[in-house]
């Protein structure tokens, strides 16, 4: 007998209001992306979030209260993808010094090169210049404790010191975004090989050397 013929509902589970707002969420965070890495920050306004996500504004400032909130959501959500991607390649790099580095710098390549984390750099500049202190500081704390979590992950087994892996992880960082602006002023869209395969050499030799 038939779903229909037993008089039964088809089976089927109603979203809960939670899976709806998670929905939403997602929605707006990345519609919120999309206009800043297409239409450019100063034209992500309320208005054209809510028009590229389908949701009106009082649903999403009651979600999340106000604009510079949906920004804030999207620093967190490339906290969230960059600590995604590092998880899942840590699970397959190797045990070796060379091999971790190797891993960090392929992925981390890979994440500065995706549309939200141009947007993410976006951002920066945008916060910085308008001077708020609340997104200022939220930004900044979740940047660096992000970055910290995900080095210790990688080397902390190795035993270095703090001030050696500080140095490493900010040489790292500073190369890939040069490469990465490098690549938005021309149209070849280099891959850098040769590049990529000398910071990984000089990180190593960083984290490796005895002084």
């Amino acid at each position: 007998m038939t779903t229909v013929e037993s008089g039964r509902r088809p089976l089927g589970r109603r979203r809960t209001q939670e899976e709806r707002s998670a929905t939403t969420r997602e929605k707006v965070i990345q519609a919120a992306i999309d206009c800043i890495v297409e239409e450019g920050l100063h034209n992500t306004t309320a208005a054209r979030i809510a028009a590229r996500s389908g949701v009106t504004w009082g649903a999403i400032a009651h979600q999340f209260g106000d604009k510079d909130s949906v920004l804030f959501a999207v620093v967190e959500r490339n906290a969230e993808m960059y600590r995604g991607l590092l998880d899942a390649a840590l699970k397959k790099a190797g045990a070796t010094l060379p091999e971790r580095v190797e891993t960090l710098v392929d992925v981390t390549w890979k994440y500065i090169n995706e549309p939200a984390a141009f947007a993410f750099n976006e951002l920066i500049i945008h916060n910085r210049a308008s001077s708020n202190a609340k997104i200022i500081g939220q930004q900044e704390d979740l940047s660096y404790k992000q970055m910290s979590i995900v080095w210790d992950k990688f080397f902390g087994e190795f035993d270095l010191p703090v001030p050696k892996l500080e140095t490493a992880r900010n040489f790292t960082l500073a190369t890939l975004q040069g490469l990465s602006l490098m690549r938005l002023i021309t149209h070849r869209r280099p891959t850098f090989k040769r590049e990529l395969v000398a910071l990984k050499q000089s990180v190593v030799q960083m984290l490796a050397s005895e002084t």
